[in-house]
């Protein structure tokens, strides 16, 4: 079955450690209420970027910001202070090297 392309996915972006990871999800998981429930849950942790993509039209957005704000909404009223400083990291450029991935250069 050939999927949809001209639809919005979402990837994210987490560290572990001093690595940068984008934790394996099912396609039909790709869905942005599902990844702010997963947030939400505790399932997905230490996430610095969420992604909205459109592969059929070659976009894609960093909406990191709306997603963690909507996952943490319910926990800012009830643990008031206690919600982590989420950092933007929209301004940093991750490196290659950094996000595991090796650089080829041709010659």
């Amino acid at each position: 079955m050939q999927p949809n392309l001209d639809t919005s996915f979402f990837s994210i972006i987490c560290e572990l450690g001093s690595s940068l990871y984008t934790p394996e999800i099912e396609l039909t998981d790709m869905r942005r209420l599902q990844l702010v429930e997963d947030i939400r849950n505790g399932q997905i942790e230490n996430v610095r970027a969420v992604l909205e993509f459109n592969p059929e039209e070659g976009w894609c957005n960093n909406i990191t910001e709306e997603v963690l704000a909507e996952a943490t909404d319910d926990d800012r009223s009830a643990n008031a202070g206690s919600v982590e400083n989420w950092s933007n990291y929209e301004t940093e450029r991750i490196e290659a090297q950094r996000a595991g991935v090796r650089r080829r250069v041709a010659a």
